[in-house]
């Protein structure tokens, strides 16, 4: 009689139902957090690259006012200073920069394109998504 009725005690016992109920629910209430920190971190990154483009166009703009005439490794130079350092703080070593001449079709001006590409930290790499890697291409005209 004893036997049994520890049994029923059992099944009517609920003391440890909230931790069940955490244990079950926590791996998606963090695996939510890390994605949530992971778009914004994307999204952080992707506002950097855009306003460092436009960074290096203003540089290269008022460099060309001044009658300095840059060359495009210069202009390359300054836009991997501006994202090393505050506020973007970007990665050197995950960070790339071109610039190219290509031929312009506005008379009398010279045409540059800026590509910076860049792969944020992924703080989500060993759930096995990928790194992504980004891209941000700007043109811009300076008096010949």
């Amino acid at each position: 009689m004893k036997n049994r009725k520890s049994f029923r005690g059992i099944f009517t016992d609920n003391r440890g139902s909230a931790l069940i109920e955490f244990a079950i629910l926590a791996p998606a209430l963090i695996g939510m957090m890390m994605g949530i920190m992971y778009v914004g971190l994307q999204m952080m990154s992707y506002n950097s690259l855009r306003s460092i483009s436009s960074d290096i166009a203003r540089y290269t703009l008022v460099e060309y006012q001044k009658d300095n005439k840059i060359t495009r490794t210069q202009i390359r130079d300054q836009a991997i200073a501006i994202a090393q350092n505050a506020p973007y703080v970007l990665d050197a070593d995950d960070l790339s920069v071109e610039v190219t001449t290509p031929g312009t079709d506005i008379p009398g001006t010279s045409k540059f394109t800026a590509t910076i590409t860049y792969t944020p930290y992924n703080p989500v790499a060993f759930m096995g998504i990928d790194d992504p890697t980004m891209v941000e291409t700007r043109s811009f005209y300076v008096g010949a």
